[in-house]
């Protein structure tokens, strides 16, 4: 009850929401990468960059929050929440390397309409982590959060619907095997985005 009195070390808004904006920018270069498919090796440069980036404003609120003594919630929830979002960022690089790696010719409209849930799903990542400030935005929050979920769930209907058209109209198996992965990874950065999604209502819920 006592902690309630007490100043508490707020910083930690203003890091969640540094980390969110790296996602945007990643996930806004994935984009790129799917419509223009063109100078991936500089576009995989700019992830890197942003993984970086991200990497390291992730290891500097860790260190924040191991010398912090209050904090604006649940210890265990802040390093959670900087963890998966890190994730998200991790995801997405990983997902434009496995094209490059896999030599994929060109991506097909089915992964370009999967890049722009993405893009969507990081915006409102940002937007949940700005409203969480103040608790009383919870149906805010909750509709940001909402949203991520319908999201993912489009996601994963296109990346049904791709997949089975694959194996119907692809007759080259390696072809196949290459564009199959191409989806399945760019669905997990969807399942990413709504884990970040469940853990902000959680801790809406608990604040409010």
């Amino acid at each position: 009850m006592f902690r309630r009195f007490l100043p508490r070390e707020d910083d930690f808004y203003d890091q969640f929401e540094q980390i969110a904006g790296f996602v945007i920018r990643a996930a806004e270069v994935l984009k790129k990468l799917l419509d223009d498919y063109t100078n991936v090796g500089l576009k995989l440069q700019d992830l890197e960059g942003f993984e970086h980036a991200c990497d390291r404003v992730t290891h500097s609120t860790i260190n924040h929050l191991n010398g912090t003594f209050l904090t604006p919630f649940d210890r265990e929830d802040i390093h959670e929440l900087v963890l998966r979002l890190d994730d998200v960022l991790d995801t997405i690089e990983g997902a434009a390397q496995r094209m490059q790696t896999c030599r994929i010719a060109k991506p097909t409209e089915d992964a370009r309409k999967m890049g722009r849930i993405i893009l969507s799903q990081a915006e409102l990542i940002q937007r949940a982590l700005n409203t969480l400030r103040d608790v009383r935005n919870y149906n805010n929050i909750l509709d940001h959060c909402v949203e991520i979920h319908r999201l993912e769930n489009q996601a994963d209907a296109i990346m049904k619907e791709a997949v089975g058209r694959l194996f119907d109209e692809e007759k080259n198996p390696i072809e196949l095997i290459k564009m199959k992965e191409v989806y399945e990874n760019l669905e997990v950065v969807t399942d990413r985005c709504e884990t970040v999604a469940n853990l902000i209502q959680g801790i809406a819920v608990k604040m409010s």
